[in-house]
């Protein structure tokens, strides 16, 4: 025993060491142990634990303004993979600087290893300065030696008298005792398979009771009338099904704790000569009130991944929204692509499939049947349509301000067995020709070691390139990593619509990114925009929210809190309509970055066409932005609530659209009465609280 303590210290002093030259900027960040206690913590919060050889009981998380949330004692141990593998032994703890890219900030990395039989478990734990949520994510290595991955539970039917053993095969990897009864959970289940689905986001409320509740979702808040505080919990991995041995629920809860389930790790995934990644969570004290906990979610996530201005702010045009597919893609054409989104104001052109020799199955042309297997071959640029390659239109683009961007699509053969040989592509086009966003497109989670084998992939690329690449992740079909697993990355390529198909309106794409933009930040987000002079005749007549009905500068407008995306041919738009995104998006660069470092949250109603609806940009408590718009309502002035506080003196200051500058005092919920003279129209201000 003595021997294993001074181990655990002595690890401790290595990782301490490691952390010294970085104290200013890592602000307090530690992991250590004291008695037989493990403390972890930031400039914002401190979270403690039981030792208990390494397999954490939670004791208390306090925060630094003094919210806490107190655990009872002889709580479990927060990791179990089944109750006969429940002891552990041999525990450790090192600590260590890291960062994502030089282009991200450091973070301390607490690592915990111990035994549990024949397995060995680790603990990676990650503390980032100025956030009140700390991540856990676990990795196996070993002999399984036993089975887990229960069939869904959808809870027993025997009579109250009859006590129930709950399924211990369930395997947990995270514990919230609660000290008191009446807790209430709200927990928010996402949707990705944007092709399908266009509600991205469902809520239910479940209160604590004596027997095991189970649900699902990524997004867990809290709240009990007998407690101070509340928590939140972010559980990062892919989404309900898609995740790897997906057990039916994400957490239990009864009155005695709330459980976190779903390891991603299956017995035959494990290996005895190496670690075998599986999922975690994030989790966090904050206030009751819906603002601090949203805030404490998102500065977590911001956390996670740099906004850096050059790598990750883009206005992207892609062609492929036009439903021409590849049938215009070579070089002539994307001169004039070029030459049109240069008068724009676009910054980004990326080619879509079809710029490459092996034609996939979705190409225009009879020859295209490629799409789970290719070549290396295959990803040259296509030799008749690119004749030079790609010499003259990235040459081009760099003369005219834009960077020319990649659709790519990752052989499936042997769940990414050729992992490395992608890389190596990607790395090519990156020293190359400076190719740096590449729309991943196709990606199949469909066993471990595919998902594995895309991390290597993605890592092998970041460290090649300095972590300057960006990928671009489609999520519009199959069971892929939806929107709080992969996040590291790069940024979401949302959802596919077309006007050919009478799938296309621009309230619809606002409402889903106003209905994200609550739980994730929408900067992360492509958010589309399409020709609205194209297919009038395909919507009925009498259809007042058709895009046909809809400004031009209104549905550019819906894309500004996120990360706009012209999904046409930039070459068929009218003269006019050039122009009009050519005047806004040249005022809307120069806010972009500001607007986007924000804190954004939605405010006024969920969008139907009807309403008067928007986005607040909190960059600090007395300064952001606030992005309004009017849809097909009557009324021309509206009072919206916002992230403000009740009865302080905002100055609003217009900056895009109909924005007129004026100075009012806000009402209760922080309202603000805005005038909007016609329908369809939007207003960006820049804002600011004064004495």
């Amino acid at each position: 025993m003595v021997t294993r303590h001074f181990f655990v210290f002595s690890m401790f002093l290595t990782g301490l060491f490691t952390l010294a030259g970085h104290s200013q900027t890592l602000e307090g960040c530690k992991a250590f142990i004291e008695g037989d206690t493990l403390i972890l913590q930031n400039d914002q919060t401190t979270h403690y634990f039981k030792w208990n050889h390494g397999n954490l009981i939670p004791l208390k998380f306090v925060n630094r303004d003094g919210l806490g949330l107190f655990f009872p004692e002889n709580s479990l141990p927060d990791f179990e993979i089944s109750e006969d593998l429940s002891t552990a032994s041999e525990g450790s703890l090192s600590t260590s600087t890291q960062r994502l890219s030089t282009n991200d900030d450091p973070y301390l990395e607490a690592v915990i290893t111990f035994k549990q039989g024949k397995l060995d478990v680790r603990r990676v734990i990650r503390i980032h300065p100025g956030t009140r949520l700390i991540s856990h994510h676990f990795y196996l290595r070993g002999e399984a030696g036993l089975h887990w991955g229960s069939s869904p539970d959808h809870g027993s039917r025997e009579m109250v008298e009859k006590k129930i053993k709950t399924n211990s095969q369930k395997v947990r990897i995270g514990i919230i005792p609660f000290r008191r009864p009446h807790w209430k959970i709200k927990t928010r289940v996402f949707a990705e398979a944007t092709d399908h689905n266009n509600t991205l986001v469902q809520g239910e409320e479940y209160v604590a009771y004596i027997r095991p509740l189970g649900f699902s979702g990524n997004v867990i808040f809290t709240s009990n009338p007998l407690e101070e505080t509340s928590f939140v919990v972010i559980k990062e991995a892919p989404l309900g099904e898609s995740q790897h041995g997906y057990e039916g629920a994400d957490f239990t809860m009864t009155h005695k704790a709330l459980q976190i389930h779903g390891l991603g790790i299956l017995p035959e995934d494990v290996r005895p000569d190496q670690w075998t990644r599986g999922y975690g969570y994030a989790v966090g004290v904050t206030g009751k009130a819906e603002k601090d906990q949203l805030t404490a979610i998102r500065t977590y996530q911001k956390a996670a991944r740099n906004l850096v201005a050059s790598r990750d702010e883009m206005i992207v045009a892609n062609t492929w929204g036009d439903r021409s597919r590849d049938s215009r893609m070579n070089e002539q054409f994307i001169l004039e692509e070029i030459e049109a989104a240069s008068k724009m104001g676009i910054t980004h052109l990326q080619l879509d499939d079809g710029w490459q020799q092996g034609l996939s199955r979705n190409s225009a042309s009879k020859a295209g049947k490629k799409w789970d297997s290719w070549s290396r071959e295959d990803w040259q640029p296509h030799k008749e349509r690119f004749p030079n390659g790609f010499e003259t239109i990235v040459q081009e683009a760099k003369r005219k301000n834009i960077e020319i961007c990649l659709w790519f699509n990752a052989s499936k053969k042997d769940s990414y067995s050729l992992w490395e040989r992608d890389a190596e592509i990607l790395i090519d086009y990156y020293q190359k020709w400076g190719i740096r966003v590449f729309k991943m497109d196709g990606i199949d989670f469909s066993s471990k070691q595919a998902e594995l084998n895309l991390r290597k992939l993605f890592d092998k690329v970041l460290t090649a390139t300095r972590g300057q690449v960006v990928f671009n992740m489609d999520v519009t079909a199959g069971h892929r990593m939806g929107y709080h697993y992969f996040t590291e990355y790069g940024n979401v390529f949302l959802e596919n619509r077309y006007t050919d198909w009478v799938n296309y309106y621009p309230h619809s794409t606002l409402r889903n990114l106003w209905m994200l933009s609550r739980y994730i930040p929408p900067e992360r987000l492509q958010i589309e925009f399409l020709n609205n002079t194209r297919n009038m005749d395909r919507y009925q007549k009498e259809d007042i929210l058709a895009p046909g009905n809809v400004p031009f500068a209104y549905q550019i407008a819906t894309t500004l809190m996120a990360q706009p995306l012209a999904w046409m041919e930039l070459s068929q738009l009218p003269d006019e309509a050039v122009q009009t995104a050519a005047g806004l998006f040249q005022s809307y660069k120069a806010v972009q970055h500001d607007i986007h470092k924000g804190i954004i949250l939605p405010v006024g109603m969920e969008p139907n066409g009807f309403g008067w609806t928007g986005f607040q940009s909190i960059t600090d408590e007395k300064e952001g932005f606030l992005l309004i718009f009017r849809e097909r309502h009557p009324e021309r002035r509206h009072t919206l609530d916002t992230w403000l506080k009740k009865g302080v003196k905002v100055k609003l200051t217009g900056l895009l659209g109909k924005a007129t500058s004026f100075d009012v005092v806000t009402g209760s919920n922080g309202s603000i009465a805005f005038d909007l003279p016609e329908e369809f129209s939007f207003a960006l201000y820049t804002y600011k609280v004064i004495p």
